[in-house]
């Protein structure tokens, strides 16, 4: 087990705690509008709780004038709260910035330097050497084979995040891979076609590792047509679900080391892994990063995680918690989060406002459909709030009785809207609220990536604190991918035998 180490005093690691501090500062004011929901917006009188100034001002804005405010586009036509503004300021000052295209983006711990890469040219550098290495000329031109079967936003993240990882094995002289949450496996194929790396799959669900291996002997098929002498590792997958508890975790190890060394005949010192997980859910993010820290045997780390909204949320550092992970974000008195802010730090707000500014919202109309629908299951019964009803998508024609209809097909026939409930005013009223209700959304979206920040610069202070020097990096478009920040992280020899 890595042995805790006193607190790291480089500038990054300093800034990521004054960071956490600043941005608890201003969700002890604001975060009430992240904790908010707005299926309760008419219940709860939710527009009426912002600051009297902030009404004044946004009663008059339409969703695509705030869409403007919100990403800066325009200059001041209005004269806007100083407190709104303020905040505006704050939240952009705080947040980690998203634009992977920035190089100046990159949190990196300043005892990362004693590992001798440049991330940058690391990754170019290590790129050519890959194409000598692998006859990646001849794969390069047959691209279009790996890409079968994957979704554009999964294209861009596998090439991205593959290129990465495969440079980590370089840099740490792991051969073995350990693709967590490998899904339909994807990357795995890329890891072990293009970068001939010995790749072990970890998937929970059992279907969707078989479809991996189809697509597996697919490829396979495929590749060897064009290149008959290419030596290929096949991944190896396996349907299991990844525990928390060191006695577990110690089995897993075990388990992982001696299917390399049966599926790829490696000797078993030669079986250390590197951890991959691309958008890792919720709890298995934290169960990936207590496994490289508390494991010799994992040589680096590679995630970028997701559904925040999943976490285990604890007071304390348990073994089984997946928010907070750092001693010092535990040590905060009030460190919370609330499940409806972890929900919408999973959204992005550059789509959101690409949406609005484009004047295309008229489809978020399903969250005034969705409150309105609200007041009307309570009048039913108290029992009904926040029940579960039918996601619906709202097209421009459709109306309010027919989106009811959809949603409560489920309910017993006298909990449904009736007749009485579309005539009446108060319901039209409420109705007639929803670019308020837009609006809302866009203040929640706004404070979003605080909630992000918070989370993420908790994981990398973890492994700061194990004297695992971390960086931490946007890498994809976060137009395509929400959730863009790579956190990665390489032992250092001595540390292999601490």
């Amino acid at each position: 087990m890595a042995a805790p180490v006193k607190t790291c005093i480089c500038g990054a690691c300093a800034k990521a705690r004054v960071t956490i501090q600043q941005v608890f500062s201003v969700l002890d004011i604001y975060g009430w509008l992240l904790d908010s929901y707005i299926v309760d917006f008419f219940q709860e009188q939710l527009w009426e709780k912002l600051p009297n100034s902030w009404r004044l001002i946004l009663r008059e804005v339409s969703p695509r004038e705030f869409g403007e405010w919100l990403s800066s586009d325009i200059l001041c036509r209005r004269v806007w709260p100083l407190s709104l503004l303020a905040l505006r300021q704050v939240t952009r000052n705080l947040q980690l910035d998203r634009d992977h295209r920035n190089r100046e983006n990159t949190l990196r711990c300043g005892r990362a330097k004693d590992v001798e890469y440049n991330l940058d040219n690391f990754v170019s550098e290590s790129k050519d050497k890959v194409s000598r290495d692998l006859h990646d000329d001849a794969l390069k031109k047959r691209n279009n084979l790996f890409l079968k079967h994957v979704k554009i936003k999964k294209r861009h993240e596998i090439q991205e995040i593959a290129r990465i990882c495969a440079n980590c094995a370089r840099e740490s002289d792991a051969k073995c891979i350990v693709d967590v949450g490998a899904g339909m496996g994807h990357l795995a194929r890329s890891l072990a076609f293009k970068y001939d790396l010995c790749v072990t799959c970890i998937e929970q669900n059992a279907a969707l590792s078989q479809q991996a291996k189809k697509w597996d002997q697919e490829l396979l098929v495929s590749i060897t047509k064009h290149l008959p002498d290419l030596l290929v590792k096949l991944p190896q997958h396996v349907s299991v679900k990844l525990e928390s508890t060191d006695f577990e975790q110690a089995e897993t190890v075990e388990s992982i080391q001696r299917m390399f060394a049966e599926n790829f005949h490696l000797n078993k010192t030669r079986t250390e892994f590197g951890i991959v997980g691309l958008h890792p859910c919720g709890d298995l993010a934290a169960t990936l990063l207590r496994l490289y820290t508390y494991r010799r045997e994992a040589r680096f780390i590679c995630i970028v995680g997701c559904c925040y909204m999943k976490l285990t949320l604890e007071d304390t550092t348990d073994v089984t918690s997946g928010y907070p992970l750092s001693k010092y974000l535990s040590s905060f008195v009030n460190h919370k989060l609330s499940y409806a802010a972890l929900e919408v730090a999973c959204h992005s707000i550059e789509s959101y406002c690409d949406k609005l500014k484009a004047g295309n919202y008229d489809d978020l109309i399903v969250h005034a459909y969705r409150a309105a629908l609200e007041t009307i299951l309570i009048r039913r019964s108290r029992q009904l709030r926040h029940t579960q009803v039918r996601n619906v998508k709202v097209v421009k024609p459709t109306t309010f009785q027919q989106y009811c209809a959809a949603a409560t097909a489920d309910l017993e026939l006298h909990l449904r809207p009736d007749d009485s409930d579309f005539q009446n005013l108060q319901v039209k009223r409420f109705l007639d609220q929803w670019r308020q209700i837009v609006i809302f959304g866009a203040l929640r979206t706004m404070l979003a990536p605080l909630v992000e920040t918070a989370v993420l610069l908790d994981r990398f202070l973890f492994l700061s604190e194990n004297n695992l020097p971390p960086i931490l990096k946007p890498i994809f478009d976060a137009r395509l991918s929400p959730r863009n920040f790579l956190l990665f992280s390489i032992k250092k020899s001595e540390q292999l035998f601490s």
